[in-house]
């Protein structure tokens, strides 16, 4: 009962959306727990898209990365993620990082694209074809490119949008956005850069000639818990009233989501050891050796069952390294108790 009350209680309670309209508007603030998600998936079907992002510049930096924003497509994979590190980028994507191992996240320093301006760009861009993904800083084009994350004309490309962290991950972003725009075609260079001049100019320009364009999004609301688009036909953005930490996409991951997650570390292992000890030791008290293969097939099954529970319980892990940790304790558990039994029949 113990061990299932440890591992299988949620990891995070429900937190209130830090997410407010900036004071004076228009815009968007995000805060330390803080979200935005469209009620429909955003898809593209022409075989490219362009992402754009007007960010206040200011960027509040913290521990690693904090996600952008990112595409839920329910999977809960991700098919494009954009990040921010205190002095760079990071761009993720489905075929690049399937499983979110944080080995093979592709990231840009600062210094890699000439940002002089400790202030940070105020305006993002991805490009997505079929020759990859990638980031534009300030209407420029980055070396960041994902040539494996890629939209192929016919098969939809996107998802729900969610701004301000990704659906499984828990690294939220820290700063103002200003607005976003998404097409179904890739911006040329001229277009971007005249683009990043600033939102302003976007609330300024006529998009009804635009075909191209899938929501836009100016943020000028001000007030209430959601965000309209400029094209009718683009979902709105709702602010969920309470969130819990998203749960992992993988069963018995040898990795975790985020590098700073525990999986790995020594105190994690060695917990997960000494948690299923006292499972083997009862299992394996005064019975025969035979009974330490049974404690270990019980560990197993026991802890299998567990991880198996545990990405459908907001934060919670499943790992193949607590699988083998918690199979080790109920051996050792088993074991103790086996040469302690037969060590109180040799001496009486």
């Amino acid at each position: 009962a113990v061990i299932l009350m440890g591992v299988l209680w949620p990891g995070h309670y429900p937190s209130q959306n830090g997410l407010r309209w900036r004071a004076p508007g228009p815009g968007l603030h995000f805060k330390s727990v803080s979200q935005a998600l469209s009620e429909t998936p955003i898809l593209s079907l022409t075989g490219e898209m362009t992402i754009e992002v007007w960010l206040v510049p200011g960027f509040e930096p913290g521990a690693g990365n904090q996600e952008i924003l990112s595409f839920v497509d329910g999977e809960s994979v991700r098919p494009l993620l954009l990040g921010q590190f205190p002095r760079g980028f990071i761009l993720r994507g489905r075929a690049d990082n399937p499983k979110g191992d944080p080995r093979l996240d592709r990231y840009l320093s600062v210094s890699r694209i000439g940002l002089t301006d400790a202030q940070g760009p105020s305006h993002l861009a991805i490009t997505v074809n079929a020759s990859g993904s990638v980031l534009h800083v300030n209407g420029r084009k980055s070396p960041l490119v994902l040539k494996d994350t890629v939209a192929w004309k016919g098969e939809p490309f996107g998802g729900k949008l969610m701004l301000g962290s990704s659906n499984t991950g828990w690294q939220f972003w820290k700063g103002g956005m200003l607005a976003l725009a998404i097409y179904d075609r890739v911006l040329p260079q001229g277009e971007l850069l005249e683009h990043s001049a600033g939102a302003d100019l976007m609330r300024k320009k006529s998009f009804a000639s635009d075909e191209s364009l899938l929501a836009l999004y100016l943020l000028e609301e001000g007030k209430g818990v959601r965000a309209h688009s400029e094209i009718a036909s683009a979902p709105i953005l709702k602010f969920p009233d309470l969130m819990t930490q998203p749960t992992r996409s993988t069963y018995l991951s040898l990795y975790p989501t985020h590098a700073g997650d525990q999986l790995w570390k020594p105190f994690d292992i060695v917990s997960n050891v000494i948690g299923f000890i006292p499972l083997g030791f009862i299992v394996a008290w005064k019975q025969r050796r035979s009974s330490i293969a049974l404690a270990l097939v019980i560990g197993f099954a026991f802890s299998l069952t567990i991880e198996l529970i545990q990405p459908m319980i907001p934060g919670r892990d499943s790992s193949i390294v607590d699988l083998a940790s918690n199979s080790t304790g109920a051996l050792l558990g088993a074991a103790t108790a086996w040469f302690i039994a037969k060590g109180l029949k040799a001496f009486r």
